[in-house]
């Protein structure tokens, strides 16, 4: 199986590279990058591509996605910046059209936020631009998998999350809400390999599942030692 990836330096992102490196069933994963990622080049399952920027996808760059089965978003700004959560998105899938083969199914993972709000119209009490910018993405990110049947869309709806080392931090904040990022990473890579029956996947799901993946690892991994 071949993945595409974006936003591989991310939080989330970095750990969705891991996952998907570690994964059997994908053998091939294509990162699009704005700079290098040290140490993981030499795994012969990653391609590193280099990219000026995510609104530019010139032949030679698409020629190298041609046969992927599925991609993975992770892309995204804590600023809301247009450009990057709408420009960078649909100029990445107007690329995307051109290599991808009809004849079989592709799997698109998106990764959103718990609080995004794709009525452009309603009134929010707190950070309104930009839960209104995220949940427009949001929108049009499912809208091109119904607009394309070949095209399999999900949406992972994380409230927070941290990286383990920020293990600390929690003392501060609930535990009902908080996520580590390799359970969403987990959840992300699954839907990509083997798709789900649920296209828009909230925190609760996916820390009930992330967690289930997990350990399912961890025991596979334990039984082969």
């Amino acid at each position: 199986m071949k993945i595409i990836l974006l936003g591989s330096t991310g939080s989330v992102g970095k750990e969705v590279l891991n996952q998907c490196l570690k994964t059997p069933a994908i053998t091939s994963v294509v990162a699009l990058l704005r700079r290098n990622l040290p140490g993981a080049a030499v795994n012969p399952k990653l391609t590193v591509i280099i990219v000026d920027s995510f609104k530019i996808y010139p032949d030679t760059l698409l020629e190298q996605l041609k046969g992927a089965d599925a991609c993975i978003w992770s892309i995204g700004t804590y600023n809301w910046d247009p450009e990057v959560e709408l420009e960078y998105p649909e100029a990445f899938q107007k690329a995307l059209l051109k290599v991808l083969d009809v004849k079989k199914m592709f799997r698109y993972v998106y990764l959103g936020g718990a609080f995004t709000e794709p009525d452009q119209e309603k009134s929010l009490w707190f950070y309104a631009k930009g839960r209104h910018v995220r949940g427009l993405a949001q929108t049009k990110f499912l809208k091109f998998g119904q607009q394309n049947q070949n095209v399999e869309t999900y949406v992972v709806k994380p409230a927070a999350f941290l990286e383990k080392n920020a293990s600390g931090l929690l003392g501060f904040w609930s535990w009902k809400f908080w996520l580590w990022t390799d359970e969403v990473a987990a959840v992300m890579v699954d839907l990509a390999v083997n798709g789900g029956s649920e296209q828009v996947v909230v925190n609760k799901v996916i820390m009930k599942r992330g967690r289930e993946l997990l350990t399912k690892k961890s025991s596979n991994m334990s039984s082969k030692d």
